[in-house]
C-alpha cells in the first residue's frame, strides 16, 4: 500500500491562489482578487485619523475662545470631541471648532478626539492655560 500524501482540491486551490496573492503588489492583489468572479469584496482600510496639535493655549479669563482644530487622513466626516475643556468652552461635533467664553481659570490637560465615518480614532492631547486678569474690567 502506498502512503503518498493528499492534498484534499480545496486546500490545493487556496494554496495557490494565497500564493499568486502574495506576489502581486498591494494595489495590483486588491483589483485581481476583486476582478475574479466569486471571490469576495476586498475593501482597503483607511488608516485613522491624524489630530494636528494646536500646541499650548494660554487665554484670559472672561475672553472668548476661539480655537479651530483639524485632522487629515480616516474616512470623512469626521465627528469631534473633548475632554476637560476649560469651563466655559465647547467643541462642535461636527466642525472640531471650539468657542465659548472662558469662565474659570488654572491650566488644564485638553484631549481633542476626531471619529472618522469607519468609526477609528485620532486625538491630541495639549495645555490650555486660562489666566485671571488683575483687573478685568480695566
Amino acid at each position: 500500500m502506498s502512503t503518498s500524501l493528499r492534498i484534499p482540491r480545496r486546500l490545493a486551490a487556496l494554496t495557490l491562489g494565497l500564493a499568486a496573492l502574495l506576489t502581486v503588489p498591494m494595489g495590483q492583489g486588491v483589483a485581481a482578487a476583486a476582478a475574479q468572479p466569486g471571490a469576495p469584496a476586498v475593501r482597503e482600510v483607511a488608516a485613522a485619523p491624524v489630530v494636528a496639535n494646536p500646541g499650548t493655549q494660554v487665554s484670559l479669563q472672561y475672553d472668548s475662545a476661539y480655537l479651530q482644530m483639524s485632522a487629515t487622513g480616516g474616512v470623512k466626516p469626521y465627528t469631534w470631541s473633548a475632554v476637560n475643556l476649560p469651563v466655559g468652552a465647547t467643541i462642535n461635533s461636527s466642525t472640531g471648532l471650539i468657542t465659548g467664553l472662558l469662565r474659570g481659570s488654572g491650566s488644564r490637560t485638553v484631549t481633542v478626539v476626531a471619529k472618522d465615518a469607519t468609526g477609528a480614532s485620532g486625538s491630541t492631547v495639549f495645555t490650555w492655560r486660562v489666566i485671571r486678569d488683575a483687573c478685568p474690567l480695566c
